[in-house]
């Protein structure tokens, strides 16, 4: 017994899990750099260096919650790339198909807090090797292992070839009949002026469970929800926003509001929510239990500055549920 927990033990920190995987993710990994005081970043001075990057952030997330995750996606083969792999696998993290370019380096990203707490992020991304991603070099059987393949709007927007990979990824996992979660994830700075309709609404469009911010639902259904609708696969549409989620499924609606806490940094709290909510649908819970434990992550990722510091452990989510749960307010 203590030889095989041994071994397992030592297939996590090699990057390889041992057991087979419940969702895989690929995307992008960032080097997130976190001004220790606020203004305009010519003046400051000091920085604390994290790690983010969304479907990074939700395979850390769902680890920390007891899930077996893989993460595949492409860094530099420089020091921060080295960095993003031990610390995956210190996450327990799968990354055996994650790769090191030499020849480009993992993207970065300054946070720069301004007057009346707004935050602005200024990225050093372009030319990044997760922009390098093709589908020629993906292992698709690996990302198809799972009981869901988790992608974002993000990836597909970083450039050319990767739209392509998620688009083709997207229509793989169709014609298997894989799970596919897909968060759109506007980032209008990645966009450069692109219209988001066009270039991530097909791909939302053939997700099984698709993920929008209260913003990002007016942007792509334009306000006429049903009509929106219509034309999606998705048999669940997770909308969430500061004051709680709804989750629609046919003509059901679960709503669930939020858990109040003092907000310290809202970067990275989607990603927790939507690790919160993949994590009760593969314990096999109800849409609301979903809701209630995604709020729940949201909830302890606002109270810790940095994009990964705040994901929960299980035991410290399930704890909040336990201690201050919200009810489900319908059905």
């Amino acid at each position: 017994m203590g030889v095989a927990r041994l071994e397992t033990a030592t297939r996590r920190l090699e990057g390889e899990m041992s057991e087979p995987l419940q969702m895989t993710t690929l995307g992008e990994a960032l080097v997130v750099m976190d001004p220790l005081s606020k203004g305009p970043l010519r003046h400051v001075g000091r920085f604390e260096k994290h790690l983010g990057g969304a479907e990074f952030n939700v395979a850390v997330g769902l680890s920390r919650l007891g899930h077996r995750v893989g993460w595949a996606g492409r860094l530099g083969a420089d020091e921060f790339g080295k960095e993003v792999l031990a610390f995956a696998r210190g996450e327990g993290v799968d990354v055996s198909r994650a790769r090191l370019d030499p020849e480009a380096p993992t993207g970065l990203y300054f946070k720069e807090w301004r007057a009346m707490a707004q935050l602005r992020v200024h990225y050093y991304r372009a030319g990044s090797a997760a922009s390098r991603m093709r589908f020629d070099g993906l292992d698709v059987e690996y990302l198809l292992s799972g009981d869901i393949l988790h992608l974002t709007g993000i990836t597909a927007a970083l450039s050319e070839s990767c739209h392509d990979l998620i688009d083709r990824l997207i229509s793989v996992a169709n014609d298997r009949d894989a799970t596919v979660s897909f968060d759109l994830n506007v980032r209008w700075a990645l966009l450069e002026g692109r219209d988001p309709r066009e270039l991530l609404g097909p791909l939302a469009a053939r997700a099984d469970l698709l993920f929008l911010s209260e913003d990002e639902a007016e942007l792509l259904f334009g306000g006429s929800d049903q009509e929106g609708r219509r034309d999606l696969r998705a048999a669940t549409v997770v909308v969430h926003g500061a004051d709680g989620a709804f989750a629609v499924e046919g003509a059901g609606v679960s709503e669930m509001a939020a858990y109040p806490v003092d907000v310290v940094d809202t970067v990275g709290a989607g990603d927790a929510f939507v690790a919160g909510f993949l994590s009760g649908r593969l314990r096999g819970w109800s849409t609301g239990e979903c809701l209630d434990m995604a709020n729940a992550c949201g909830a302890c990722a606002v109270t810790v500055p940095g994009d990964l510091k705040g994901l929960p452990m299980e035991e410290e989510a399930l704890a909040l549920r336990r201690g201050l749960g919200s009810q489900d307010a319908g059905r």
